[in-house]
């Protein structure tokens, strides 16, 4: 994975193709096919009574059966939810969210272009028998068993996969977002929901972690570049995220120079041109009265690049529309695309 710390794959066995899923975990950003899927003129829409012989369970019951570790379900489960979530913007990976009237969470299917398929308010039922249960770093996930062991949950992936779980019911009104509190920020019963919260501030902080190459080839003794929290000016990133080129553009630009590699002593300034460009995901930090929230952009989303409003970064109030979650036990926020960002006049 990467990140700046910033003040801030003809008939062969079927279990093969199945195994080899599993190693697919990993859960950053990249790249997303954005573009239009033909959709079959005669998809079959599923309801309740396609599942009669299923016991269903709410979303909160199902994330209720996490302990301290991945659960693989072994009973006739079924969860059904609405999408909250689109990777048209490309800020969601192989993944969308689902909500029903207790709770929210995160579907690993392993695709992209998931929102030609998966529309907006459009009811989801999940078959999951066989799936796991899982939680990366706060956050609850349903996906496949990952037999590496890296990660509680890898990504469905595999077409018979999907089709054996996943099943598409009728297309409704989108959710409308709850407005939640700052006390609601750090409870489990929002996680994974579609919100919106109001009245934040921009502490000029962000976190992103970068690599000197991410191939791992480098003479440094340290393959990272750290910026944290004790630097101010958010390290002169005024975007959302980095792409290549605008990661290039701030390289380049010596706004990092005085970064660190690793701990030191190595400079940024010093070996800049070993450094080999990639999009970075960035969080932005703002504050909702006394608590941080980090709002994470990937590099690789059409708004990756855009600059964050003038207004913003004078401390005008700001709303957010949008996924929350929790990271190593602090709110995280993801936009599904900037329309979710509003700041005051």
């Amino acid at each position: 994975e990467v990140f700046f710390f910033f003040m801030k794959n003809i008939f062969k066995p079927i279990a093969i193709v199945i195994a080899a899923a599993a190693f697919c975990a990993c859960d950053e950003f990249g790249p997303v096919f954005t573009g239009k899927y033909d959709e079959p003129a005669d998809e079959r829409i599923y309801t309740d009574a396609d599942f009669a012989a299923q016991t269903r369970i709410t979303i909160k019951e199902l994330k209720a059966m996490y302990k301290d570790g991945p659960v693989k379900i072994t009973d006739d489960l079924v969860i059904k939810g609405q999408v909250t979530t689109s990777d048209a913007s490309g800020n969601f990976y192989k993944s969308f969210y689902i909500q029903d009237e207790t709770a929210g969470i995160e579907l690993k299917l392993g695709l992209t272009g998931l929102y030609n398929d998966y529309k907006l308010g459009q009811w989801i039922y999940v078959k999951c028998k066989g799936l796991v249960v899982g939680d990366y770093e706060g956050s609850k996930q349903l996906g496949y068993e990952d037999i590496t062991g890296d990660y509680e949950t890898a990504y469905m992936e595999v077409k018979l996969i999907i089709e054996n779980h996943i099943f598409k019911g009728a297309l409704d009104e989108p959710l409308q977002p709850e407005v939640i509190s700052e006390a609601d920020l750090t409870t489990d019963e929002h996680m994974g929901k579609y919100v919106t919260i109001n009245g934040l501030s921009y502490t000029n902080t962000i976190f992103c972690l970068v690599y000197v190459n991410p191939d791992g080839n480098t003479k440094l003794t340290s393959n990272r570049i750290f910026l944290d929290e004790e630097n101010k000016n958010a390290w002169g990133v005024t975007t959302w995220a980095m792409s290549k080129s605008k990661f290039t553009e701030y390289l380049y630009s010596g706004v990092f120079d005085t970064a660190d590699i690793g701990n030191g002593p190595e400079k940024v300034k010093d070996h800049k041109f070993e450094i080999k460009p990639t999009a970075y995901t960035v969080s932005q930090y703002f504050k909702m009265g006394k608590t941080s929230i980090a709002v994470r952009t990937s590099g690789y989303c059409k708004f990756a690049d855009k600059e964050m409003s003038e207004t913003i970064g004078n401390g005008t109030s700001v709303s957010f529309t949008g996924i929350l979650t929790n990271y190593r036990g602090e709110p995280q926020f993801t936009l599904i695309d900037l329309d979710g960002v509003s700041a005051a006049k």
